[in-house]
C-alpha cells in the first residue's frame, strides 16, 4: 500500500496494528532505575484527543498541528489519536497501519514530569467502515474525548465520521485553516462545536468587555444602527468570529429584533496583516470604533456616549495554538 507523505512524516515507529496497545503498555512498563521514579507513574492521561486529518492537510499542516497537540499535551497529559487518510491508496480494499510515539517533559522541579502518548492511524477508504471500532479500542476508557477534524474538503465529508460526533464531549474546528463555515457541519448537538480562531481572540474580547462594562448598557444601545469589522484578510476568521461574538450580545440585549435593528458588516479587503477595526455606528452623536494593533500589541478604543468622551488603550495578543486549543476544547 503507498503510505501517504503525511503519514509517513509522522513521528513514531510503526507497529502492526492489533499489537499498538501492547506495545504503548511494555513501553511504560520500563524498571525504575536505583533513583529515579519508574516511568509509568508519569502516565496519567486525563483526556482522549481525536485529531483528525482531512485529504487537503499537506506534511506543513500536520506537523504544525501535531506540536500543537504535543505543546497542548505538557499541560493536559492525554492519548492522542491521530488519524491519517491514504489518498494515494485511499481506493484500495484495505491497508490500514499505525504508528506510536510517546513524550515526556520535565517539569520545572526537575523531578516532575507530563507525558503523552499518540497513536498515529492511516487508513484507505476501505479501512472507513471498522474505523470507528479500532479508535474506540484505542481510547483511555472512562476519559472525556474530544475531536479535532482538520482539513477537509468540505462539511459534507465529515458526515461519514459522524460516530465521532457522538462520542465526543467536544467538537473544535480552526476556521482560520478550513474552507466551509462550521455553521454548515451538520450535527445534532450543534453546541459541542466551538471555533479555535474564537479562542485566539481571548484577550481580545476581554479588553472590549471590560472597556463596554464602564457603561450602562442602556447609553451603549442608544441609537446604535450597525457593527462592523474590518482590516486584514489575514484574521478573517478571527474577525468574523469576534463579530459573531458581537451578535450574540446584541440578541441579548434586544431580543428577536436584534436582527433588524442592528445591522452586521464585515469587509477583509486592506493589505496591511497587523490590524483590524470593530467600529459600532448610531443615528445620534454617539460612537465606537476599537484598533487592534497585533504588531505593536495593543489595542486602542474611542468612545462618545451620552455626550462625553472616553479612550482606553490596553494589551492584546494573539494566544499561542496550543493555549487556544485548551480554551477551545474547555472555556469557550
Amino acid at each position: 500500500m503507498a503510505k501517504s507523505e503525511v503519514y509517513k512524516n509522522l513521528p513514531g515507529f510503526e507497529v502492526p496494528v492489533g499489537e499498538a496497545l501492547n506495545v504503548l503498555s511494555s513501553m511504560w512498563d520500563a524498571p525504575a532505575s536505583s533513583d529515579e521514579r519508574a516511568p509509568s507513574e508519569f502516565r496519567a492521561s486525563r483526556m482522549n484527543l481525536i485529531l483528525h486529518l482531512g485529504f487537503d492537510c499537506s506534511h506543513e499542516d500536520a506537523n504544525a498541528v501535531f506540536q500543537t497537540a504535543l505543546d497542548f499535551s505538557r499541560r493536559y497529559p492525554c492519548r492522542i489519536v491521530f488519524l491519517c487518510a491514504q489518498p494515494d491508496s485511499w481506493d484500495a480494499e484495505s491497508g490500514m497501519v499505525c504508528k506510536i510515539y510517546s513524550q515526556c517533559d520535565i517539569g520545572l522541579s526537575g523531578t516532575d514530569m507530563s507525558c503523552c502518548e499518540v497513536l498515529a492511524l492511516g487508513y484507505t477508504l476501505g479501512d472507513r467502515q471498522y474505523l470507528e471500532n479500532q479508535v474506540s479500542l484505542f481510547l483511555e476508557t472512562d476519559l472525556p474525548t474530544y475531536y479535532w477534524p482538520v482539513l477537509f474538503d468540505s462539511a459534507e465529508l465529515l458526515s461519514y465520521y459522524k460516530f465521532f460526533f457522538k462520542q465526543a464531549n467536544r467538537i473544535v474546528f480552526d476556521t482560520a485553516r478550513e474552507r466551509f463555515a462550521i455553521e454548515d457541519v451538520l450535527i445534532d448537538q450543534p453546541e459541542k462545536i466551538h471555533d479555535i480562531a474564537h479562542s485566539r481572540f481571548l484577550s481580545v474580547r476581554q479588553s472590549i468587555g471590560q472597556f463596554m462594562s464602564s457603561f450602562p448598557v442602556a447609553d451603549i444601545i442608544d441609537g446604535l444602527e450597525s457593527a462592523s469589522i474590518s482590516g486584514s484578510p489575514c484574521f478573517k476568521a478571527e474577525g468574523h468570529a469576534l463579530i459573531g461574538w458581537i451578535r450574540e450580545i446584541l440578541d441579548t440585549c434586544y431580543g428577536e429584533d436584534s436582527r433588524t435593528m442592528v445591522s452586521i458588516t464585515e469587509d477583509f479587503e486592506e493589505s496591511d496583516c497587523a490590524a483590524l477595526v470593530l467600529a459600532f455606528s448610531y443615528s445620534n452623536e454617539n460612537g465606537i470604533e476599537c484598533v487592534m494593533n497585533f504588531d505593536a500589541g495593543q489595542a486602542i478604543i474611542e468612545a462618545t456616549l451620552a455626550g462625553e468622551n472616553h479612550s482606553a488603550t490596553s494589551g492584546v495578543k494573539l494566544l499561542e495554538p496550543a493555549e487556544a486549543l485548551a480554551e477551545a476544547l474547555f472555556f469557550s
